[in-house]
């Protein structure tokens, strides 16, 4: 399986119609990557279509059978049948379907919001997997500049144009080299088994390739009051509580209209005796009277709850445009740091190295002083691509407080993978020798 820059098989669908076409959406993309364990909260849903089916089933009738006997020595044995049913369940099957199928939404926004953030978080994972892998590709040249540097010391110090502090001073850089590469490899491989886990893959899944080099940067930013509007219109929790409104809404409304009315029993009986030979058969009627609970306090209840869940709501859609500004406000400075990276740090440094290597052929500048000047223009790519992969991050951020993906064209002129060539040892020692 190969995997590109974006993540393609990872990022969360694009804003188009409400909250409930969205979780359709995401729960019907069916991502390979999912965690194991993510999967058994897809059973829920299991457990409210349990729910919707339930609702629209009738309760069972009732068969009963009495039998009298006869006091004294006369008479007969006296038998009844009757078959009843609950005649008001059948009145409300409809505004109970109704109720259990808002709550069977629910639970699917409910649960598509976990997918969504889920596949936020992998994401995330996965820019910080590739920015490891480029700092580990930055860590090598940095060590084989380092080792450059040894190595030339030694032989300086054999013809005897330096002194031991130069030469373990170039030593002890070459060995922090070594371990800087060593720690970056160690956290590259445990980044790599987290985005495995994340994905819930094993076995030979596990030997999945991907692209190294982060993506480019997109050429312009959202607006932000386009952004809030996604965000409130889009995001599923605030579905998921307006959702929970109309459920609380239509469960008062249920518990207004039967709040009069108890439970009522239409059937038919059947009775034999007492006199022998004798059988009369007619409807029968049973009704609860509602004098002492009419359901008062369940309705005070769903009343309470109602303005809870009015509330709620309310406080969701304000924490979430607040999330968005916060998470823009991130996300600019974010890319103003890589804007400040691209056009004046990493052009000062490359200037830096060519003018070094200007006055090194010059015999103006030892070769020592060479690599430092290389080492610092590694150290400034490598900050670079840490700006570069905390914009992603923060752009994930924003698109997860948006709760749908951005729309935005790609940078051309953005390079997130800079090359750094070393200098060459052979180089190096030859013209070391013409000094």
């Amino acid at each position: 399986m190969r995997l590109g820059p974006q993540g393609d098989g990872l990022r969360g669908c694009r804003p188009h119609g409400g909250g409930t076409n969205r979780a359709r959406d995401i729960l019907g993309q069916g991502h390979s990557g999912g965690r194991r364990g993510q999967e058994a909260t897809y059973e829920e849903l299991g457990v409210a279509q349990a729910d919707l089916v339930q609702a629209g089933l009738l309760k069972n009738p009732s068969l009963g059978f009495a039998v009298r006997f006869p006091e004294g020595s006369t008479g007969v044995v006296s038998t009844d049948f009757s078959l009843a049913q609950e005649f008001l369940d059948i009145f409300m099957l409809p505004l109970r379907k109704r109720l259990a199928a808002e709550q069977f939404e629910q639970a699917k926004l409910r649960l598509a919001g976990e997918v969504f953030q889920l596949v936020g978080k992998v994401r995330q994972d996965w820019y910080a997997l590739q920015a490891l892998g480029q700092m580990v590709e930055l860590r090598r040249t940095v060590l084989e500049a380092a080792q450059v540097s040894a190595e030339l010391a030694q032989r300086q110090l054999q013809a005897g144009n330096i002194g031991d502090l130069e030469v373990e001073t170039q030593r002890d850089a070459y060995e922090q080299a070594r371990v800087d590469l060593a720690r970056d490899e160690l956290l590259f491989e445990a980044q790599r088994e987290r985005v495995t886990r994340l994905m819930g893959l094993w076995g030979p899944q596990t030997e999945w390739r991907f692209s190294s080099q982060l993506p480019a940067l997109p050429a312009s930013e959202e607006p932000l009051d386009h952004v809030e509007s996604v965000a409130i219109s889009q995001r599923l929790d605030v579905a998921s509580a307006r959702q929970e409104s109309r459920i609380l809404a239509q469960a008062l409304h249920v518990a207004n209209t039967s709040r009069f009315v108890g439970s009522v029993e239409i059937g038919v009986s059947r009775q034999t005796g007492p006199e022998p030979g004798i059988r009369v058969t007619g409807p029968t009627l049973r009704l609860e009277l509602p004098i002492f609970d009419r359901r008062q306090a369940l309705i005070r209840r769903i009343e309470a709850q109602l303005r809870q869940s009015e509330k709620r709501l309310a406080s969701v859609s304000v924490d979430a445009r607040s999330e968005v500004r916060t998470a823009r406000l991130t996300l600019l400075a974010a890319r103003q740091v890589v804007d400040h990276y691209r056009n004046v740090l990493l052009p000062i440094r490359e200037r830096t190295v060519k003018l070094s290597q200007e006055r090194y052929n010059a015999m103006l500048l030892s070769v020592f002083q060479l690599l430092l000047a290389k080492q610092a223009e590694v150290d400034a790519y490598r900050r670079y691509i840490e700006a570069v992969r905390d914009y992603w991050t923060a752009r994930v951020d924003l698109e997860r407080a948006a709760g749908g993906t951005l729309k935005a064209s790609a940078d051309v002129h953005s390079d997130t993978h800079p090359t750094v060539v070393p200098l060459a040892p052979s180089d190096t020692v030859k013209k070391e020798g013409l000094r």
